[in-house]
């Protein structure tokens, strides 16, 4: 779906998708055939406070990061990238991210996205400790350039099958995921652990298996995360919100199940989505995610604003270049400096 760092799946591929999802989504009763609510339902309008949590941004290199905050006009606290996948190599060198965000370079926290394993791997491997010396070569490195306590989003977006890291054997998956933190821990103790789901994918792939029996247990997790955005299904109305926020995989469970486990929880990735299967300029979201952020900040970990104006991604730009107007003038008056 979102193959961040390699495009997503082709368009014809990702518009049967669409089509199917929406028939699903119709008949589980969380989408409309149109709808006339108002998005509020007379509710007044959000007022915004600022920005009192860790708030990140999406970029490459800090040159991509910082412009965001000078928009905002807040710093930004937070850089959110991803490693490239293709080869053990990219995934646990240096090269990339870890030489072009040492502290001196940017000063705010880090946010790594990182594969289980790369292309033609597979868990069974993992279970057998075939990749353990190369996790250990990753803590090793965090701390040399100077990031020990980086957050790690190991395996993240797991429910969903457009990345090859998907669970084949769920108990499986759990065993190679706790083999892999403690690899990691060996060398780099410090390092947060983020398991991160993706939006509206209750199940596994190609499973009945429900999302949470994925979870590999608390001492293996510091932070509960979810990528959300606003898709499969989008939310124009306080009523759809509310359905999709409360699903297994929707953002307020993240919530819920967080405060349950004595957990923070997470956004990596959350934006509107003007792509197809989104929302589109839904200022409404922007409304509801900072209200959301804002009522929970106390376990808030961080939240990042997804901004993407790629043809073949979730388009979900609020600048350079806006995209989404309506939802790039709200969420200023929501999230910018105050």
């Amino acid at each position: 779906m979102r193959d961040r760092g390699g495009g997503v799946n082709r368009p014809g591929a990702r518009r049967a998708l669409v089509l199917l999802f929406a028939c699903l989504l119709a008949l589980a009763g969380l989408t409309a055939c149109s709808s006339s609510d108002d998005p509020r339902e007379d509710a007044p309008p959000i007022e915004g406070t600022g920005v009192r949590w860790v708030s990140g941004a999406n970029g490459n290199f800090p040159k991509d990061i910082l412009p965001w905050g000078e928009w905002t006009g807040r710093p930004v606290d937070l850089a959110m990238v991803f490693t490239n996948r293709d080869d053990w190599q990219n995934i646990v060198s240096p090269a990339w991210p870890l030489n072009a965000f040492t502290p001196d370079q940017f000063p705010g926290k880090l946010s790594i996205a990182q594969p289980m394993w790369p292309k033609g791997g597979d868990e069974n491997a993992c279970v057998a400790g075939e990749y353990d010396r190369y996790w250990a070569e990753f803590g090793r490195n965090l701390v040399k350039y100077g990031r020990p306590d980086a957050i790690v989003r190991l395996g993240w977006e797991f429910n969903g099958e457009w990345f090859h890291w998907y669970p084949r054997n769920v108990e499986t998956w759990k065993e190679c995921y706790r083999r892999t933190v403690r690899a990691i821990r060996s060398t780099a103790p410090d390092v947060l652990i983020d398991w991160t789901m993706t939006m509206h994918r209750d199940t596994l792939p190609k499973s009945s298996t429900s999302v949470w029996d994925a979870y590999p247990g608390d001492e293996y997790v510091d932070i509960i995360g979810i990528d959300s955005y606003d898709m499969w299904p989008a939310a124009p109305t306080k009523k759809l919100w509310d359905r999709q926020c409360n699903m297994a995989s929707g953002l307020c469970t993240v919530i819920k199940v967080a405060r349950e486990r004595g957990k923070r929880f997470s956004v990596p990735e959350w934006g509107v989505v003007s792509a197809e299967g989104g929302g589109g300029d839904n200022p409404f979201y922007i409304e509801k995610m900072y209200e959301t952020f804002r009522a929970n900040a106390d376990i808030l970990a961080y939240e990042v604003y997804y901004n993407n104006s790629e043809p073949e991604n979730v388009r979900s730009s609020l600048h350079d270049p806006v995209l989404n107007p309506k939802s790039s003038k709200r969420y200023l008056e929501l999230f910018g400096a105050r």
